[in-house]
């Protein structure tokens, strides 16, 4: 039997269910991700989720 698990409340501290984890396909994109983007572009991206909708970008 699987076990249902809400990965937003449960995995904040890393994924409970390891390699029976339906959402691995998720985890290798966002390793993907952080490994090809700089940490330059990662701090644009977060500090754009604290802007204003209508601020203008940095681009």
């Amino acid at each position: 039997m699987s076990r249902q698990v809400n990965c937003k409340e449960e995995c904040t501290n890393g994924c409970v269910l390891g390699d029976q984890c339906p959402h691995l396909e998720y985890l290798a994109k966002a390793r993907k991700f952080l490994a090809e983007t700089s940490i330059d572009k990662l701090i644009e991206i977060s500090d754009s989720r604290f802007l204003p909708p209508d601020a203008p970008s940095g681009n």
